[in-house]
C-alpha cells in the first residue's frame, strides 16, 4: 500500500512538471536545465584552481602551518580592506634556496592573479596571522618560519608587489595584544636574549618603522613556557593583561602577568615586591590554565589545593585574583573533576570549614561526595550506558546537565540544608568544562 502511494506522488509529481513545460507555463527552458546541471564553480575560482595546478605541475607541493589557527593550504582574506579576498596559498620547493613560499593572488578582472610571493629558508612555517598593526586599514602579515628544531624566526611583513619586512626576530612563542588600550593589537615576542634571560618584547611604531618599544623580563624559562599557556585578559575592568604560565621540572606553574602603564611601558605584576625575581604567583601545575572562573570579567590564576596531588586529575582548586599593585587574593574555590570534564563553585560560606571530596566509582558512573566538617552535603554523579537517564533520577538524584553519551546529576543529603546548599545553588554552581583556546 505505502508503495502505491509513493508511485502516486510521483507520478502525479512527473504529470504537472510535464504539464507546466508543454504548457510553457511555471518553467523556462533555461530553469529546467537548471535544475539537472551540477552546481558550477564560480569563475575567478576555477582561474584560482588551475594557478594552484600549475604551481604543482612544476614540483611545488603545499606546505599548510603547522600551527595556529590557520592551518588551511590556501586561505582567503581580505588584505587590504577592499572587500575582495585575496588568495594565500602555502607551499614549498625543497630544491630552491628559500624552499618556503607564501604565494598571494589577487582578484583582478574577474581573474585571481599572482601578486606577490614571500619566502623564507627552514623546513617549515609554523603560524600565520593576518592583523593590522598601525591602523591604516590594511592587515599585515605575521609569520612564523621554522628554520630547524631551535631556530624559529617571526617576520611581519607588509603585503606588496614587493613585500617588506618590517621586523624579523628569534621567538619561542609570540602573540598579538591590545595591552595598551589603543584599540590597535601590537606584536608581542617572547624569547631568550643575548643574557640568557627571558623577555617579553612589545613592538610599536616609530617614523613608519616596527621596532621594540618596551621590553620586561619573564620568571621562566623558554623551554617551561612551551609546556605552559598564555591567556588573554583583564587583572580589572579598565587593565588589559596577558597571563605567561611556564611549567618547571618540578611540576610548579609559574605565572607572570603583563600590564602596560603609560609612565613605565611594559610591567610584570607578579614580580612585584619579588627579591628573587622570580613571579610571586607560583603554584602546582594539574593541567588548569588562568581563566576568568568567577564570571567577572577578569583572569584568575589556579592554586590546587595540597591534597591534590601530581598523580590525581580531580581536586579542590583556590582561585587567585590579582590587583592593579600585583597583590594576591582568593577570588574563587572550586572542585575540578578533569577527569569526567565538570567542576563545581564552592559557596564563599564554605571557605573557612574543612571541606573534604571523596569519590567512587561502578560501572558506567563515578560518583563524587563533598563532605563538610565530616557530614555529607552532596553528591554528583557523572553517568554513561544506556540506561543513563533513568539513573539520573535514581532515588533522590536531580539531573544538572546533559551531553550526547553523559547524563549529570546531583543529590543532596540531609545536611545540605544546614550548609546553605538547595537545589537552586547547586545547579547553578555544576559547570561543565569548556576548552579554552592557548595562544
Amino acid at each position: 500500500m505505502l508503495r502505491r502511494v509513493k508511485r502516486y506522488i510521483l507520478l502525479t509529481g512527473l504529470s504537472a512538471l510535464l504539464a507546466a513545460l508543454l504548457t510553457g507555463c511555471g518553467f523556462s527552458d533555461a530553469s529546467v536545465e537548471e535544475l539537472f546541471t551540477l552546481p558550477r564553480m564560480a569563475e575567478e575560482y576555477t582561474g584560482l584552481t588551475k594557478e594552484l595546478d600549475d604551481l604543482i605541475a612544476k614540483g611545488y607541493e603545499y606546505a599548510s602551518p603547522t600551527g595556529g589557527r590557520n592551518i588551511q593550504s590556501v586561505q582567503m582574506v581580505d588584505l587590504d580592506g577592499d572587500g575582495q579576498q585575496e588568495a594565500l596559498a602555502f607551499f614549498r620547493m625543497g630544491s630552491d634556496e628559500k624552499p618556503l613560499k607564501i604565494f598571494v593572488f589577487r582578484l583582478e578582472n574577474e581573474a585571481y592573479t599572482l601578486f606577490c610571493t614571500i619566502e623564507s629558508s627552514g623546513s617549515a612555517i609554523d603560524s600565520v596571522y593576518y592583523q593590522d598593526l598601525n591602523g591604516d586599514g590594511r592587515r599585515e602579515l605575521i609569520v612564523g618560519w621554522r628554520i630547524s628544531a631551535e631556530v624559529q624566526t617571526v617576520a611581519v611583513y607588509t603585503v606588496e608587489r614587493e613585500p617588506v619586512a618590517l621586523m624579523s626576530s628569534g621567538y619561542s612563542r609570540f602573540t598579538m595584544q591590545d595591552l595598551n588600550g589603543d584599540s590597535i593589537p601590537s606584536l608581542l615576542v617572547l624569547r631568550t636574549d643575548g643574557n640568557s634571560q627571558s623577555v617579553a618584547e612589545f613592538y610599536g611604531w616609530q617614523d613608519e618603522q616596527m621596532g621594540v618599544a618596551y621590553r620586561c623580563v619573564l620568571s621562566s624559562s623558554m623551554v617551561s613556557l612551551n609546556r605552559g599557556s598564555m591567556v588573554s585578559g583583564r587583572v580589572d575592568a579598565d587593565t588589559p593583561a596577558l597571563f605567561i604560565t611556564g611549567v618547571d621540572e618540578q611540576g610548579m606553574a609559574v605565572t607572570d602577568i603583563l600590564v602596560f602603564r603609560s609612565e613605565l611601558g611594559l610591567v610584570n605584576l607578579a614580580l612585584t615586591g619579588s627579591s628573587t625575581g622570580v613571579s610571586n604567583a607560583v603554584f602546582a601545575y594539574r593541567q588548569l590554565p588562568p581563566q576568568d572562573i568567577d564570571g567577572d570579567g577578569s583572569i584568575e590564576i589556579p592554586d590546587p589545593d595540597p591534597s591534590w596531588s601530581g598523580e590525581q586529575t580531580d581536586g579542590l582548586v583556590r582561585w587567585m585574583r590579582c590587583s592593579g599593585d600585583g597583590e594576591l587574593s582568593v577570588a574563587a574555590e572550586t572542585y575540578h573533576s578533569l577527569s569526567c570534564g565538570w567542576y563545581l563553585n564552592i559557596p564563599e560560606s564554605w571557605w573557612d570549614w574543612n571541606v573534604e571530596a571523596v569519590t567512587g566509582s561502578i560501572s558506567n558512573e563515578n560518583q563524587l561526595n563533598l563532605n563538610i566538617n565530616g557530614d555529607p552535603v552532596l553528591g554528583i554523579y557523572t553517568i554513561t550506558g544506556e540506561n543513563r537517564e533513568n539513573r539520573g533520577r535514581l532515588g533522590k538524584r536531580i539531573v544538572l546537565r546533559r551531553q550526547t553519551a553523559t547524563v549529570y546529576a546531583g543529590e543532596l543529603y540531609d545536611a545540605g540544608a544546614y550548609y546553605g546548599m538547595d537545589e537552586d545553588l547547586l545547579r547553578r554552581s555544576f559547570n561543565l568544562i569548556v576548552g579554552t583556546w592557548s595562544n
